[in-house]
């Protein structure tokens, strides 16, 4: 697992996960933070914005987080 810095609305959080996706989904979980229409960025190298941040839409997370209710 690797370290990954989520950022979303004023929220920074850290997370170990297994990738980006993987990371937006646990702090969605851990932190209870859902969003509508928004981009959530991940960074291995912290909070601040990189140029090769992965952008990851929040319907992509939200899928992920009903698949364990299906």
């Amino acid at each position: 697992m690797n370290k990954y810095y989520v950022r979303v609305m004023d929220n920074k959080m850290m997370m170990m996960a297994d990738n980006e996706l993987d990371a937006c989904v646990r702090c969605s979980r851990k932190y209870g933070i859902t969003t509508a229409n928004l981009t959530w960025a991940v960074s291995e190298k912290g909070f601040e914005k990189h140029d090769d941040d992965v952008l990851i839409p929040d319907d992509i997370i939200m899928q992920e987080l009903l698949r364990d209710y299906m």
